[in-house]
């Protein structure tokens, strides 16, 4: 058993060298990377209403630095981020469908092209919610196009060989 005494030294030290206790830290996680996050996802569940409530008090008080890091994220996985917000708004309706990571990559580099081509937009060939049939958010349905021809054809669909 740890004494009082020792304790409060071993916090002041820690204190004075926060650097040397960081290193340390940071090394033991790399070698113990697994058991690391375990233990950490385990007392998240046990704790869920504190971290929920930990984690929007910090999204107050650092708003500017919690939007950027919401930017940043958006911007590495806006297609999952695409298909999580329309999940959310009910305008993918259909099932738990989802993609392997190879489509989630390929549906990936679709939106990092519109994104390095300023005039492209992935488009669904089926619309999400178009008035005679919907589609669904799977790589099969997407395309990317020209941001005129995408608006222009709206929430229609016309089959191959129909005009």
């Amino acid at each position: 058993m740890v004494s009082l005494e020792r304790k409060k030294y071993l916090a002041i030290w820690r204190e004075k060298n926060r650097d040397k206790t960081r290193a340390a830290q940071q090394r033991y996680y790399e070698n113990n990377k697994e058991s690391c996050d375990e233990k950490t996802k385990n007392w998240q569940e046990k704790n869920r209403e504190k971290c929920s409530e930990n984690s929007l008090r910090w999204q107050k008080e650092n708003k500017e630095k919690y939007l950027q890091n919401r930017k940043n994220h958006y911007f590495k996985n806006a297609a999952k981020e695409i298909e999580r917000v329309r999940r959310r708004k009910g305008k993918i309706r259909q099932g738990n469908i989802s993609m392997s990571q190879a489509e989630q990559a390929e549906a990936q580099g679709m939106y990092d092209f519109c994104k390095i081509f300023k005039g492209f937009e992935v488009d669904h060939i089926i619309p999400l919610n178009g008035k005679s049939v919907s589609g669904l958010h799977v790589l099969g349905n997407l395309q990317v196009l020209p941001i005129s021809i995408n608006r222009s054809k709206g929430n229609k669909y016309k089959e191959a060989g129909h005009g």
